[in-house]
């Protein structure tokens, strides 16, 4: 099998199913129970895929590559700086969010309970946003750019299946159209950023530590819309 199509097969199998856990969660069901095991199913799948893929489809052997002090800072000051145009986004544009809202979009999965939506910030802070790293720049990006043969066609590509659920769950929680567009805006930009640096570096450690500072800032807000 040629090499382009056994990428698309790759990005067929994995590419959508966050989009699918979110239409699941808030537009499918009603359960919090039943969206919360779709969710850690779907979880499951997008890290034992590109796993599978890797050993068994491609045949390759682990690599761990330590990412050097310069790669580092750079994934330190891509963080920061996408962190500051969040914030200043959200300064400017905050009072126009419908807090009641998304508070009511949100009880389906239990999100609006402190306890767990503090849990869940760690989750996503520490874990979620190094398996995004893990599929989307990694596994998602390489395979793009293995099928279309460009590292910035790739990028774009990644970018996008990365915003895609990011963006349908702004647009189900309650977000204007408009709101949705800018947030999309944003988001494109920070995954071509780290998708970016993944092909510079090698290193998904490097993309998350970016990843990582953005989502503080980002679940910070959260708190504020949903439980102030």
């Amino acid at each position: 099998m040629k090499s382009s199509n056994k990428a698309l097969i790759a990005l067929f199998l994995i590419s959508f199913t966050p989009t699918f856990s979110i239409a699941f969660s808030l537009m499918i069901s009603n359960n919090e129970l039943i969206s919360q095991i779709v969710f850690i199913l779907c979880k499951i799948w997008i890290f034992i895929v590109p796993t599978y893929w890797f050993f068994k489809v491609e045949k390759r052997e682990f690599q761990l590559n330590k990412p050097s002090k310069s790669a580092t800072n750079m994934g330190i000051i891509t963080g920061l700086g996408l962190s500051a145009i969040i914030l200043v986004t959200w300064n400017l544009f905050g009072d126009t969010i419908d807090n009641v809202k998304i508070f009511d979009e949100l009880k389906n999965t239990g999100l609006t309970d402190v306890n767990l939506f503090i849990a869940a910030t760690f989750y996503w802070i520490f874990i979620n946003s190094l398996l995004e790293e893990y599929v989307f720049r990694w596994f998602i990006t390489m395979r793009s750019i293995e099928f279309t043969g460009s590292e910035n066609y790739g990028i774009l590509i990644s970018a996008f299946l990365f915003t895609l659920h990011h963006s349908l769950a702004l647009h189900l929680l309650g977000f204007e159209w408009w709101q949705t567009v800018m947030a999309s805006f944003g988001l494109i930009t920070a995954a071509a950023v780290w998708s970016w640096l993944y092909v510079r570096y090698k290193s998904i450690i490097i993309c998350w530590i970016s990843h990582a500072i953005c989502d503080i800032v980002v679940f910070g807000i959260a708190y504020q819309i949903i439980f102030t």
